[in-house]
């Protein structure tokens, strides 16, 4: 047989199917959703409570910095602090911006 009727045969052998659309069914939560939203809540709450300890431990270290003179502790612990305030805006702002993006992207 030749190229061409090869061709030929097996194009006469596709079907074509009707038109029909694609079904697009709603978002529905995985099983165990749950627990993941429970593993999620627990980081977050150990986030505040981590940017929490370096605030006061950046309190700590510049106090005791400068009670003692010891230059370094004290600008350690005042870049703790400032530290510690960017990440607060940061945990603040960061549900509003996943959301944000999420919607848009949706």
């Amino acid at each position: 047989m030749s190229v061409p009727h090869l061709l030929a045969d097996s194009l006469a052998q596709i079907h074509v199917l009707p038109a029909q659309e694609i079904p697009n069914p709603g978002p529905q939560a995985p099983p165990g959703a749950g627990a993941i939203e429970n593993v999620v809540s627990y980081v977050r709450w150990i986030a505040g409570i981590c940017i929490l300890g370096l605030f006061f431990g950046g309190i700590v270290a510049a106090t005791a910095g400068r009670l003692w003179d010891h230059h370094g502790s004290g600008r350690l612990g005042a870049r703790m602090i400032v530290g510690s305030l960017a990440l607060a805006v940061l945990f603040g702002l960061g549900y509003t911006l996943v959301s944000q993006f999420a919607a848009s992207a949706a």
